[in-house]
């Protein structure tokens, strides 16, 4: 066979898997913008903590949804457990600072991981402490959900400065 047959078919592939790459590749940046979208919604809610759009942010959640805060009893199962939670935070907990520009995210097919460090405080103390989010979603008709979020503290606790 000659060179020049053998060159031609290797161009080709070439070229068809340079654009299946690209192609690849603006989906995993376009759903890591969009999961970077549901985070900075949930960010939001901690911030303005606005009661009165409690069913808008659980918006954010699967109905399975396993979320675990800080304290001994926080693991709470199913949107009506977060609702809760939620309201209690929102009414009665610490700010809670999530650097987005700093959140991790990896994704696969339809499933995404993040973790990050971020702020909770301040406490009683005045002081205010590092805590750790991890968590994964799931994209569901389009939709990035949450499936499971854990909060945690460093042991010894970590302040901020």
């Amino acid at each position: 066979m000659k060179p020049v047959n053998i060159i031609f078919p290797l161009l080709i592939l070439l070229i068809f898997s340079t654009i299946s790459f690209s192609q690849t590749n603006e989906i995993e940046q376009t759903d890591k913008q969009e999961v970077i979208g549901v985070l900075q919604q949930f960010q939001d809610g901690y911030t303005n903590r606005d009661t009165t759009i409690i069913d808008e942010f659980l918006k954010l959640f699967t109905s399975d949804i396993v979320y675990m805060g800080v304290a001994s009893h926080e693991f709470f199962k199913g949107k009506e457990s977060v609702r809760k939670l939620t309201l209690w935070d929102w009414e009665r907990w610490f700010d809670l600072k999530i650097p987005i520009e700093k959140i991790d995210i990896r994704i696969a097919n339809e499933v995404a991981w993040f973790e990050v460090v971020g702020e909770s405080g301040p406490w009683r103390n005045g002081k205010t402490y590092e805590i750790r989010m991890v968590g994964s979603l799931i994209k569901s008709e389009n939709n990035w959900l949450f499936k499971q979020i854990c909060f945690s503290y460093p042991a010894p606790l970590k302040e901020v400065e």
